[in-house]
């Protein structure tokens, strides 16, 4: 069961498919751990405020004059001329993820990103830009931002800059630049920076060409450009059919967010790390084999590498355009592919709330579920909602409404006094000792400027709670050859447990369910995982060479009960 890695862990990723009038409620948090919270008696008339969720009318989605990019072909055959080249290449910058301690920057990643107008919108991935967005780990605590000056010579840092908008699920985030490296705000009218302008991602063909560039790490610290074909298109539920442009164009790790263009020199993708060509690829052959924080040492806070030549994938950039209208008109960006009843993360300037499982009771030390839960019987006496957190500041306003039926049953807004960040803490709700009545409960949480809703998580008491939960097996296979792997160990954590941490020296105690793979590389894991709960995981056979990938099990309510998951571990 020695599944500790032998020199990386991979990102994080999915393992799936990437009241009654009469009641008196009492509601708390966190603070309220082992004292009696207040209680706030039932009421109708307490509507929360939300802010505007949609774009301006008539906002458009570049700053390029240029008109109707729909009327051009996205591919003439000719290739990009010198000039595009270098238009396209000064266009593209190169992002620092960087950590603040004392006044200094300490970078600790880097990815790609492409300007999208004169005044400093970029476009990026959110795992460059606010990791936490996708699950992928904790948030810089400052994004700075390289520009290309000469192509023969490194970027050079000139600017910090924000996110102004970001889809975890589409891996994809538009920052703006706000200062310059001493911390003064910049003029963004004034900024005048090279840009490209937006091409129509749909009217892309099988062959059409891609012109790739980024910064990948393997290509050293100058940009890199590489080309390829639009090799076909991928699938991914909910998006449709051209969730994904798969290309043989070589993308490495810090080509993450970077530009794909078309031969007129419009951006009509954007590459994604995370991808290999199927929206059923999760787990990426990706190594750390160069030093791309340039801190003398090959660690996990290098960016990891694409090994071997599969196909790769690239965001069309029509799936960004809500993004985009967003940032530039200054609305809060929600995304459409959230399910009922799973966290909407919105940024709330550096605030995130991730939902991590219902559960009636909640640890009393670490705030984690004791026995997470889909749904509550009608002997429930409480209802915890419990998330992981980062990114807020003390003595910021908050503010949490409990809803049953859509009615507000409970609101409380507070001064924020519980730290920047935790990986579970609790919102509960009860009815002074007596089960809670029948319906459907909603939990939404406001702060960050104006209050806009940062999370919303739905469950129900009922007398015929819902199935349990999933049957997970599947098989643990070699990333080249596809081979199984037996003896690796497929080991799935509880709630709220840090994974990378847990591999650095956790507890048994840690352990939700695991399983050993057969001859074939088959598991089965032994108890079932319920639907809508977050749950920590991580695959290895160190003793066989492999590295640990770490990533989680998330499962929605319409997702089949018995899904077979193939995972892939590299050398």
């Amino acid at each position: 069961m020695n599944i500790q890695p032998n020199s990386k862990t991979a990102s994080k990723k999915p393992f799936r498919y990437a009241l009654l009038a009469a009641a008196v409620f009492s509601t708390g948090f966190a603070c309220n751990l082992g004292s009696s919270p207040e209680v706030i008696p039932t009421s109708n008339s307490n509507e929360p405020t939300l802010t505007a969720d949609t774009p301006v009318p008539g906002a458009t989605s570049t700053s390029s004059a240029s008109g109707d990019t729909d009327a051009q072909p996205q591919s003439s055959g000719a290739g990009l001329s010198g000039a595009q080249r270098q238009r396209l290449a000064a266009a593209t910058v190169l992002i620092f993820m960087t950590d603040v301690e004392d006044g200094e920057f300490f970078p600790f990643g880097i990815g790609s990103g492409t300007i999208i107008s004169p005044d400093g919108l970029i476009l990026t991935n959110s795992h460059v830009a606010q990791p936490s967005a996708g699950g992928f780990g904790a948030d810089p605590d400052v994004l700075i931002i390289a520009l290309n000056e000469d192509e023969a010579e490194p970027p050079i840092p000139a600017y910090i800059a924000e996110v102004a908008a970001v889809d975890g699920f589409l891996d994809l985030a538009v920052i703006r630049i706000t200062s310059s490296l001493d911390g003064a705000r910049v003029d963004s009218s004034g900024l005048d920076l090279p840009f490209v302008e937006l091409g129509n991602s749909d009217d892309l063909h099988l062959g059409d060409t891609i012109n790739i560039f980024g910064f990948p790490g393997i290509g050293g610290n100058t940009i890199t450009f590489t080309k390829g074909s639009v090799s076909g298109f991928s699938a991914e539920e909910p998006i449709g059919s051209r969730a994904w442009i798969k290309t043989d164009a070589t993308i490495a790790g810090g080509n993450s967010g970077g530009l794909g263009a078309n031969d007129f020199g419009q951006l009509i993708g954007v590459p994604t790390q995370g991808g290999s060509g199927s929206a059923d690829s999760s787990i990426a052959d990706c190594r750390v084999v160069q030093d791309t924080n340039g801190d003398g040492q090959l660690t996990d806070d290098d960016t990891c590498i694409p090994i071997g030549g599969f196909i790769n994938s690239l965001r069309p950039v029509n799936l960004a355009e809500p993004l985009i209208r967003a940032a530039q008109t200054g609305v809060v960006y929600e995304s459409p592919f959230d399910s009922p009843g799973q966290t909407v993360v919105v940024p709330a300037g550096d605030a995130v709330f991730t939902f991590v499982a219902w559960s009636e009771l909640f640890d009393e030390q670490d705030g984690c579920p004791i026995q997470p839960v889909a749904e509550f019987g009608t002997d429930a006496e409480q209802i915890s909602g419990i998330f992981d957190y980062s990114g807020m500041v003390d003595g910021q306003e908050f503010a949490l409404y409990w809803l049953l039926d859509e009615e507000v049953v409970v609101e409380d807004n507070f001064l924020w006094d519980f730290g920047s960040a935790a990986p579970c803490f609790p919102f509960f709700v009860h009815n002074g000792g007596d089960p809670l009545p029948e319906g459907v409960y909603t939990l939404l949480l406001y702060t960050g400027e104006g209050l806009p809703l940062i999370a919303e998580v739905t469950t129900q008491v009922t007398d015929a709670p819902g199935a349990e939960g999933v049957l997970v097996s599947g098989q643990v296979v070699d990333a080249e050859t596809g081979n199984p792997i037996a003896g690796a160990a497929v080991i799935v954590l509880k709630p709220g447990v840090d994974v990378d941490d847990w591999l650095a020296g956790g507890s048994d105690e840690d352990i939700y369910t695991w399983a050993e793979t057969d001859a074939n590389g088959e598991y089965t894991l032994p108890d079932l995982l319920l639907y809508g709960v977050n749950y920590p995981a991580a695959a290895g056979a160190s003793d066989q060479g492999y590295f640990t990938s770490t990533g989680f099990f998330l499962f929605e309510s319409g997702d089949p009960s018995d899904p077979y998951i193939v995972i892939e571990l590299s050398r």
